[in-house]
């Protein structure tokens, strides 16, 4: 499997590319146009000043010739031959460079040094101001890099810059994944567009298109299991009926096992049909009743109190245990349903002569109540799967329709509350536990 694409990573590397490409060869550029003004500026010097001692007036005769006043830190050899070919000036006289014969630059040669010449032949003088070419290369190598400098110190700071723009594009984002990500099952509202990027609203919008089709989907589905069990629940009722006369004309008991077998049948088939209706009612997300404060260790002594006769007829020992006293905040019809649907399973699923004890335990803010028995338990490869619907891990010849859990998951979700189950790690059985909030008790 491939690895997912971040588009913050990408579009950042492929900006970030972009922009120090471009930084790159704008301070290239500039360092070689920088190098030739340069260039043509040290060029300019030199005409400057062989036009400054052209113009000058003829020497005075006795002038001895290398006076001519000059910085020692000056970079320009300056040479003046009169009209005869002598020699007037020389600021350098350890220099010796070639008199040219025509007005205009050259490079000359000597020995190890390379320079750059201008002459200009003036009607009184000859001129000819040279510098020295690694001097110059210096020169314009270092205006060069004054004029890059900038240019490359922007890059990382432009980099800088892109990685917050392309943070701040990607926030939007980040709270639309957000804000699907903290929406519940209910697919009812679609994913809200107010905040999201242009470019972004095609896929938001398909997106609702597609919860809208979910929806749908499963309204028709919520109201095929509905009508269904409405319509179930009247041939149920008339067999019942049936059965009762049946068994009121069997005087001599004939037929006894057999209706016996069948009542038991039609008892299974309504227990299913009002699970069916429960789990529709909860798939419409029906308005719980209002919220009222729930004594949970009262709840499990109700819980136990109704499955008695249950656990009685199977031969169980069905008991409880309250060391603490909890009260939560929710909808008491809804905790019933979970408590008898987590009881009742523990029931039907425990072979006779088992037990299964039922505890209140708080700790914390939190409360448990936990149910355990001694039945076959759940294999941990159909652990992840005892919440779906219709899924029976246990023995396929049990009894039950595979949707006592799927019920009660669905009133926990609603209430806020949690279902967690798991193998008992003191002998054979399973442990199913229902954790809720404590109510915060005001004085």
């Amino acid at each position: 499997m491939k690895g997912t694409i971040s588009i913050r990573r990408t579009a950042f590397i492929w900006l970030a590319g972009l922009m120090a490409i471009i930084g790159v060869c704008a301070a290239t550029t500039s360092y070689f146009l920088v190098r030739n003004e340069a260039s043509d500026f040290l060029d300019n010097q030199l005409r400057q000043i062989a036009l400054y001692v052209g113009d000058a007036p003829p020497a005075p005769a006795g002038r001895p010739v290398g006076d001519v006043p000059h910085d020692p830190e000056d970079d320009f050899v300056i040479q003046v031959w009169d009209v005869a070919g002598k020699p007037s000036r020389l600021s350098h006289p350890a220099v010796d460079i070639p008199q040219q014969r025509s007005t205009g630059f050259a490079d000359i040669s000597t020995g190890s040094d390379n320079w750059r010449v201008y002459t200009l032949i003036a009607p009184y003088r000859t001129v000819q101001v040279s510098q020295d070419m690694s001097v110059r290369q210096e020169l314009a190598t270092s205006a060069a890099l004054q004029a890059a400098l900038p240019i490359i110190v922007l890059i990382p700071l432009s980099l800088l810059t892109l990685s917050w723009i392309v943070d701040r594009i990607m926030a939007r984002l980040n709270r639309l994944a957000v804000a699907v990500a903290s929406r519940d099952a209910r697919v009812d509202d679609p994913v809200p567009i107010d905040d999201v990027p242009a470019e972004v609203v095609p896929f938001v919008s398909s997106i609702n298109l597609l919860l809208a089709r979910l929806r749908a989907l499963l309204e028709r589905q919520r109201r095929f299991i509905s009508d269904a069990a409405h319509e179930l629940r009247t041939p149920l009722s008339a067999l019942q009926i049936q059965i009762d006369n049946l068994r009121h004309d069997d005087r001599d008991g004939r037929f006894s096992q057999r209706l016996t077998e069948l009542e038991a049948g039609i008892g299974r088939a309504t227990r299913l049909v009002s699970k069916l209706l429960r789990l529709a009612r909860y798939d419409a997300h029906e308005i719980a009743p209002a919220p009222q404060p729930i004594d949970l260790v009262q709840l499990a002594l109700d819980t136990v109190a109704r499955l008695t006769p249950l656990a009685e007829s199977r031969q169980i020992d069905l008991g409880i245990t309250c060391k603490d006293k909890a009260i939560t905040i929710g909808a008491l019809a809804d905790f019933e349903v979970i408590l008898d649907n987590l009881v009742e399973n523990a029931v039907r699923y425990t072979p006779p002569s088992g037990t299964v004890d039922i505890a209140v335990v708080v700790a914390g803010r939190e409360a448990r109540i936990e149910i355990r028995d001694t039945g076959p338990g759940i294999a941990d490869e159909e652990m992840p799967h005892v919440f779906e619907r219709f899924f029976r891990a246990r023995p396929q010849d049990s009894e039950g329709s595979g949707l006592g859990l799927s019920i009660a998951k669905a009133a926990a979700e609603r209430q806020g509350a949690r279902l967690a189950l798991a193998m008992r790690e003191d002998g054979p059985g399973l442990v199913a536990c229902l954790i809720v909030r404590m109510a915060s008790m005001k004085a």
